[in-house]
Protein backbone atom coordinates (compact mmCIF):
# COMPACT_ATOMS: atom_id res chain seq x y z
CA UNK A 1 0.00 0.00 0.00
CA UNK A 2 2.91 2.31 0.63
CA UNK A 3 3.67 2.27 -3.43
CA UNK A 4 0.14 3.37 -4.16
CA UNK A 5 0.01 6.12 -1.09
CA UNK A 6 3.65 7.33 -2.91
CA UNK A 7 1.11 8.16 -5.93
CA UNK A 8 -1.34 10.07 -4.77
CA UNK A 9 -0.93 13.88 -5.01
CA UNK A 10 -1.54 16.38 -1.45
CA UNK A 11 -4.67 16.59 -1.50
CA UNK A 12 -5.64 13.14 -1.84
CA UNK A 13 -3.42 12.31 1.06
CA UNK A 14 -5.02 15.05 2.92
CA UNK A 15 -8.88 12.89 2.34
CA UNK A 16 -7.36 9.78 3.24
CA UNK A 17 -5.97 11.01 6.67
CA UNK A 18 -9.45 12.08 7.02
CA UNK A 19 -11.32 8.28 7.49
CA UNK A 20 -11.61 7.57 10.85
CA UNK A 21 -10.45 3.97 10.39
CA UNK A 22 -7.34 2.25 9.12
CA UNK A 23 -9.45 -0.30 6.87
CA UNK A 24 -11.68 2.60 5.30
CA UNK A 25 -8.23 4.66 4.57
CA UNK A 26 -6.70 1.31 2.92
CA UNK A 27 -9.53 0.76 0.96
CA UNK A 28 -9.24 4.88 -0.24
CA UNK A 29 -5.69 4.66 -1.16
CA UNK A 30 -5.98 1.35 -2.95
CA UNK A 31 -9.01 2.53 -5.35
CA UNK A 32 -7.12 6.32 -5.58
CA UNK A 33 -3.88 4.41 -6.70
CA UNK A 34 -5.56 2.31 -8.70
CA UNK A 35 -6.91 4.63 -10.88
CA UNK A 36 -3.51 6.14 -11.18
CA UNK A 37 -1.50 3.20 -12.31
CA UNK A 38 -4.03 2.15 -14.59
CA UNK A 39 -4.60 5.63 -16.34
CA UNK A 40 -0.70 5.94 -16.59
CA UNK A 41 -0.10 2.59 -17.94
CA UNK A 42 -2.35 3.40 -20.78
CA UNK A 43 -0.76 7.23 -21.28
CA UNK A 44 3.03 5.83 -20.74
CA UNK A 45 2.95 8.04 -17.90
CA UNK A 46 4.42 8.21 -14.54
CA UNK A 47 1.39 7.94 -11.43
CA UNK A 48 2.66 10.17 -9.32
CA UNK A 49 2.09 13.11 -12.38
CA UNK A 50 -1.09 12.81 -13.08
CA UNK A 51 -2.91 16.10 -11.88
CA UNK A 52 -6.94 15.98 -12.08
CA UNK A 53 -9.44 19.10 -11.55
CA UNK A 54 -13.53 19.14 -11.41
CA UNK A 55 -15.02 20.41 -14.08
CA UNK A 56 -18.11 22.48 -14.44
CA UNK A 57 -20.73 19.67 -13.50
CA UNK A 58 -18.58 18.40 -10.65
CA UNK A 59 -16.67 15.75 -12.86
CA UNK A 60 -12.67 15.55 -12.43
CA UNK A 61 -11.29 15.33 -15.44
CA UNK A 62 -7.33 14.94 -16.54
CA UNK A 63 -5.62 18.53 -16.80
CA UNK A 64 -2.02 19.15 -17.71
CA UNK A 65 0.61 17.36 -19.40
CA UNK A 66 -1.10 14.17 -19.04
CA UNK A 67 -4.45 13.96 -21.01
CA UNK A 68 -6.38 11.82 -23.39
CA UNK A 69 -8.14 9.30 -20.90
CA UNK A 70 -11.38 9.66 -19.91
CA UNK A 71 -11.51 7.67 -16.34
CA UNK A 72 -13.86 6.87 -13.52
CA UNK A 73 -13.82 5.46 -10.25
CA UNK A 74 -16.90 3.68 -7.94
CA UNK A 75 -16.80 1.86 -5.10
CA UNK A 76 -19.17 0.20 -2.63
CA UNK A 77 -18.49 -2.71 0.04
CA UNK A 78 -15.10 -3.00 -0.16
CA UNK A 79 -15.03 -3.44 -4.21
CA UNK A 80 -14.12 -0.62 -6.51
CA UNK A 81 -15.16 -0.74 -10.68
CA UNK A 82 -12.37 1.77 -12.74
CA UNK A 83 -13.80 2.15 -16.31
CA UNK A 84 -11.35 4.17 -18.89
CA UNK A 85 -12.33 5.16 -22.44
CA UNK A 86 -9.47 6.74 -24.74
CA UNK A 87 -12.15 8.62 -26.93
CA UNK A 88 -15.90 9.02 -25.24
CA UNK A 89 -16.84 10.35 -21.45
CA UNK A 90 -16.94 7.78 -18.80
CA UNK A 91 -18.99 7.03 -15.95
CA UNK A 92 -19.06 3.77 -13.95
CA UNK A 93 -20.91 2.44 -10.67
CA UNK A 94 -21.11 -0.53 -8.48
CA UNK A 95 -23.19 -1.22 -5.87
CA UNK A 96 -23.36 -4.22 -3.02
CA UNK A 97 -26.60 -5.82 -2.80
CA UNK A 98 -27.58 -4.33 0.44
CA UNK A 99 -29.71 -7.24 2.53
CA UNK A 100 -32.73 -5.47 4.33
CA UNK A 101 -33.06 -2.65 2.18
CA UNK A 102 -36.53 -1.21 0.85
CA UNK A 103 -35.85 -1.58 -2.40
CA UNK A 104 -39.59 -1.39 -3.65
CA UNK A 105 -40.49 1.60 -1.48
CA UNK A 106 -37.17 3.12 -3.05
CA UNK A 107 -38.14 2.58 -6.52
CA UNK A 108 -41.43 3.36 -6.23
CA UNK A 109 -40.10 6.90 -4.89
CA UNK A 110 -37.46 7.83 -7.56
CA UNK A 111 -37.75 5.09 -10.30
CA UNK A 112 -40.16 5.50 -13.15
CA UNK A 113 -43.73 3.30 -12.86
CA UNK A 114 -42.62 0.59 -15.24
CA UNK A 115 -38.92 0.21 -13.62
CA UNK A 116 -40.63 0.00 -10.54
CA UNK A 117 -43.23 -2.64 -11.58
CA UNK A 118 -40.04 -4.44 -12.88
CA UNK A 119 -38.40 -4.09 -9.62
CA UNK A 120 -41.81 -5.80 -7.65
CA UNK A 121 -42.43 -8.23 -10.11
CA UNK A 122 -38.65 -9.53 -10.01
CA UNK A 123 -38.04 -12.90 -8.59
CA UNK A 124 -35.11 -11.09 -6.72
CA UNK A 125 -35.98 -7.60 -6.63
CA UNK A 126 -32.69 -6.04 -4.21
CA UNK A 127 -30.96 -7.36 -7.72
CA UNK A 128 -33.23 -5.35 -9.90
CA UNK A 129 -32.96 -2.62 -8.07
CA UNK A 130 -29.27 -2.64 -7.79
CA UNK A 131 -29.09 -3.07 -11.43
CA UNK A 132 -30.59 -0.01 -11.71
CA UNK A 133 -29.32 1.92 -9.85
CA UNK A 134 -26.01 1.15 -10.99
CA UNK A 135 -27.30 2.35 -14.54
CA UNK A 136 -28.14 5.52 -13.09
CA UNK A 137 -25.30 6.11 -11.45
CA UNK A 138 -22.87 5.64 -14.03
CA UNK A 139 -24.93 8.12 -16.52
CA UNK A 140 -24.69 10.65 -13.79
CA UNK A 141 -21.17 9.82 -13.38
CA UNK A 142 -20.93 10.11 -17.44
CA UNK A 143 -22.46 12.83 -17.62
CA UNK A 144 -21.74 15.07 -14.75
CA UNK A 145 -24.41 16.54 -12.47
CA UNK A 146 -27.14 15.15 -9.98
CA UNK A 147 -28.19 11.59 -9.72
CA UNK A 148 -31.99 13.04 -8.56
CA UNK A 149 -31.64 14.17 -12.67
CA UNK A 150 -31.36 10.66 -13.68
CA UNK A 151 -33.22 8.80 -11.21
CA UNK A 152 -36.81 9.54 -13.10
CA UNK A 153 -35.26 8.29 -16.20
CA UNK A 154 -35.47 4.86 -18.14
CA UNK A 155 -32.27 3.06 -17.81
CA UNK A 156 -33.12 0.08 -20.02
CA UNK A 157 -29.81 -2.55 -20.39
CA UNK A 158 -27.67 -1.46 -23.56
CA UNK A 159 -29.98 1.60 -23.55
CA UNK A 160 -29.24 4.80 -24.79
CA UNK A 161 -30.38 7.68 -22.34
CA UNK A 162 -31.17 11.62 -23.23
CA UNK A 163 -29.69 13.74 -20.18
CA UNK A 164 -28.34 17.22 -19.51
CA UNK A 165 -28.65 17.71 -23.17
CA UNK A 166 -26.90 14.89 -24.68
CA UNK A 167 -27.19 10.96 -25.05
CA UNK A 168 -25.48 8.40 -22.91
CA UNK A 169 -25.36 4.85 -23.78
CA UNK A 170 -25.32 2.34 -20.51
CA UNK A 171 -24.54 -1.34 -20.02
CA UNK A 172 -24.20 -3.71 -17.29
CA UNK A 173 -21.17 -5.04 -16.53
CA UNK A 174 -20.60 -8.98 -14.65
CA UNK A 175 -18.83 -8.18 -11.12
CA UNK A 176 -18.57 -11.08 -8.54
CA UNK A 177 -21.75 -12.14 -6.73
CA UNK A 178 -23.23 -10.08 -4.47
CA UNK A 179 -22.90 -7.03 -6.39
CA UNK A 180 -23.99 -5.26 -9.54
CA UNK A 181 -22.45 -2.30 -11.78
CA UNK A 182 -22.56 -0.54 -15.30
CA UNK A 183 -20.53 1.80 -17.23
CA UNK A 184 -22.01 4.34 -19.59
CA UNK A 185 -20.60 5.99 -22.14
CA UNK A 186 -21.19 9.37 -23.86
CA UNK A 187 -22.90 9.36 -27.30
CA UNK A 188 -25.28 6.69 -28.66
CA UNK A 189 -23.06 4.73 -30.44
CA UNK A 190 -22.80 0.69 -28.62
CA UNK A 191 -19.62 -0.05 -27.40
CA UNK A 192 -17.73 -3.31 -26.02
CA UNK A 193 -16.87 -3.14 -22.31
CA UNK A 194 -13.48 -5.61 -21.55
CA UNK A 195 -13.38 -6.41 -18.02
CA UNK A 196 -10.19 -6.33 -15.96
CA UNK A 197 -9.46 -7.67 -12.73
CA UNK A 198 -6.39 -5.29 -11.10
CA UNK A 199 -4.37 -6.82 -8.30
CA UNK A 200 -2.05 -4.25 -6.60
Amino acid sequence: MADLLATLDAEERRRAGRFSTAEARERFVVAHGAVRRIVAECLGAPPAELQWQVGPQGKPELVGPWTGIHANLSHSGGRCLIAVSRERAVGADIQRLVPGLDVLGMARRYFPASEARDVADAAEPADAFARLWARKEAVTKAAGGRLTQVLPLLTPPGGAVEFAAGVYRVVDVEVPAGFRAAVALAGADEFRVEVNEWLP
